[in-house]
């Protein structure tokens, strides 16, 4: 698809808000570009599942912790390590679909650090509300679906040759200042004010 820009990932400290395009690209155009690459999307919560894992702590040479998933037995198969402290994870599924064309729908992967972001909590305070308050995170994750989002995709490929995959990961997310839902007596609400209105026909 010709015009489709492709990003490059920043290593910048600029905040979300200030690296976002003023007119990030629609799902489709990038489901159908369908390549890998770094790019930038607006997008509505379709869906949105989670999984909270135990995760190896083993750091690298450069300080880093693994964090790959650990077996039943707290064994990392990546760096043979058997973890006694294991890191607790959280891991995000959003089913993006495209705001002008309700077929087109995709999931996206998002790990601990981003997911934190945009859930606005840490990792230790999800898993606490889990146990304690199952109902109360519920509806923290049903207020997400139906928001438009801008998000910052990383796509690899995976896999070789006429099997070759697309890997989706949310790098990051800016919500919209301005998130519309429709309830079900077929009024408008504004998430960030709460605010109702009639449904124009």
């Amino acid at each position: 698809m010709s015009g489709l820009k492709r990003f490059q990932l920043s290593s910048s400290n600029k905040r979300p808000a200030e690296e976002f395009p003023a007119h990030p690209k629609k799902l489709n155009e990038v489901v159908n570009f369908n390549s890998s690459g770094t790019f930038f999307v607006h997008a509505k919560v379709a869906d949105l599942q989670y999984s909270l894992y135990k995760a190896c702590p083993l750091k690298s040479s450069g300080g880093v912790p693994c964090k790959k998933k650990l077996d039943d037995e707290m064994f990392c198969h990546g760096c043979a390590h058997r973890a006694n402290n294991p890191l607790q994870c959280l891991f995000l599924r959003l089913d993006l679909q495209d705001c002008d064309d309700p077929e087109v729908r995709q999931k996206v992967t998002i790990f601990s650090g981003v997911a934190e972001d945009y859930l606005a909590m840490r990792v230790h305070q999800f898993a606490d509300m889990s146990e304690k308050c199952p109902e109360r995170l519920e509806t923290l994750l049903q207020s997400k679906l139906g928001q438009k989002l801008s998000v910052k995709l990383n796509l690899k490929a995976k896999g070789g040759g006429e099997f070759t995959t697309l890997d989706w990961i949310a790098v990051a997310i800016l919500e919209d200042t301005k998130n519309e839902v429709d309830n079900e007596d077929g009024e408008i609400i504004e998430l960030d004010t709460g605010k109702k209105r009639a449904k124009k026909n």
